[in-house]
């Protein structure tokens, strides 16, 4: 059976059919009308059976019109660009200056030593000029506590780019507290343009206190309304402003207030996340919403920004955007005592321990346990699925690799559904 793969689009324009490829970048168009019937029937069938006409030939050649066999080796090829890229996150510390309540991680006072930086550091030189791509992403613990290792690592690898030619992109996960002016424009040179920072709205200082106990809220917006003070041609930074919620929680006036501050700086969106059970003790004190009211808060919070004209984050269906960092086969997550894990969410988990950073040796890698979280196979549905060169079933790999899940079908496909008639939705 020749059909349509998933990644292909078309639509009706001006009396023309266009017809284009995400994975290939061509655009056909069709004028002649009896060709346009034809496809038309093509698509109201689900495809054809033999390439036997002028148009399924012309498809077929452009790579348009595939049989299931063609379209997953399309995919496996695509599949392959994964490994252009070295994906590292970076935790140089696991301790933290917050105590979030719904927080799964221990706050352990371990940071990276000195023997261990240096092996990172050595480790990133020596690979750099194996990858197109090399992508930094700071975390932790609160990694601005280790200001130094952060700028001193990123700019090594700017260094490394005057002798190979990677693109180099790095972006930092933080509370925002001690991201005042002067520091960001020093992150800003080493190279640091993304970052992600949590305010929880009114409720803000009882979700995300300091350790001494104080609220954190005003310091945090005094840094922030600092960093939009900053002119956007010289610094073309990108903040998510993420909003955690629990269950119940439908007081959308904080938006107005983001708005007010942020809301015509296109540097800055929100992105709205129901707080989930991750592990640890103090999150079970908490109203966490279940599935479907997850969905249906996350939904109603995204319809006020819309409603109000506050830039968010979607779901995208853009390359590669729905690939968890841990599915990439050179993504790793270097750990602050040194063990190099896939997720960040299953610390300290055997499944998740793919190496380790040896004094001597330097980093010293598992292949075989790596493999474990990029070596999925593309589902027989894949190949329809419209969301499948952000995914390629790659999402998240923690079900299967650390939960034992089976991969009969797939988690995604209800939360793809959901997002396509929202987008169908908004068209109208």
């Amino acid at each position: 059976m020749y059909k349509l793969p998933g990644y292909i689009t078309h639509y009706e324009e001006a009396g023309a059919i266009y017809i284009s490829s995400q994975l290939l970048q061509n655009k056909v168009m069709l004028d002649d009308l009896a060709i346009q019937e034809e496809f038309r029937a093509l698509i109201n069938a689900g495809g054809c059976e033999t390439i036997s006409t002028p148009l399924t030939q012309f498809l077929h050649e452009q790579e348009l019109l595939l049989n299931e066999d063609e379209i997953r080796s399309a995919l496996v090829s695509f599949k392959e660009l994964l490994n252009d890229t070295l994906l590292l996150t970076i935790m140089p510390t696991e301790a933290c200056n917050f105590r979030c309540p719904y927080c799964y991680e221990d706050h352990r006072p371990v940071t990276m030593g000195r023997e261990t930086a240096t092996q990172l550091q050595k480790y990133i030189a020596e690979q750099a000029s194996h990858f197109r791509y090399v992508r930094i992403n700071w975390f932790g613990g609160e990694p601005t506590l280790c200001k130094d290792t952060l700028l001193e690592t990123n700019t090594l690898v700017q260094e490394l780019q005057k002798s190979y030619p990677f693109q180099f992109t790095s972006s930092m996960t933080t509370n925002g507290y001690l991201l005042d002016l002067n520091s960001f424009k020093q992150y800003y040179a080493a190279g640091i343009t993304d970052y992600q920072i949590t305010l929880d709205g009114w409720d803000h200082d009882k979700t995300r206190p300091h350790v001494s106990g104080e609220g954190t809220l005003e310091t945090i917006l005094g840094n922030l309304t600092a960093l939009a003070s900053l002119p956007a041609d010289e610094y073309a930074f990108h903040v998510i402003l993420r909003r955690n919620i629990l269950a119940g929680d439908m007081d959308f006036s904080w938006y107005d207030h983001l708005f007010k501050l942020f809301g015509v700086d296109n540097r800055f969106s929100v992105v709205v996340i129901p707080v989930g059970d991750w592990g640890g003790e103090t999150v079970k004190e908490l109203k966490v919403a279940f599935e479907e009211e997850r969905r249906n808060l996350q939904e109603a919070h995204e319809a006020y920004l819309e409603k109000i004209g506050m830039s968010f984050e979607r779901t995208k269906n853009s390359l590669f955007s729905n690939i968890c960092y841990a599915a990439y086969p050179y993504g790793f997550v270097f750990r602050a005592n040194g063990m190099i894990e896939k997720c960040t969410i299953a610390q300290d988990h055997p499944r998740n321990c793919v190496g380790h950073v040896d004094p001597n040796r330097g980093v010293v890698l598992d292949n075989a346990a790596n493999r474990r979280w990029n070596s999925g196979d593309l589902r027989p549905e894949c190949g329809s699925c419209t969301y499948v060169l952000s995914c390629l079933n790659l999402a998240c790999k923690k079900p299967t690799a650390i939960d034992g899940c089976s991969e009969e079908s797939c988690p995604y496909t209800e939360l793809f559904r959901l997002r396509d008639r929202q987008v169908k939705e908004q068209e109208h």
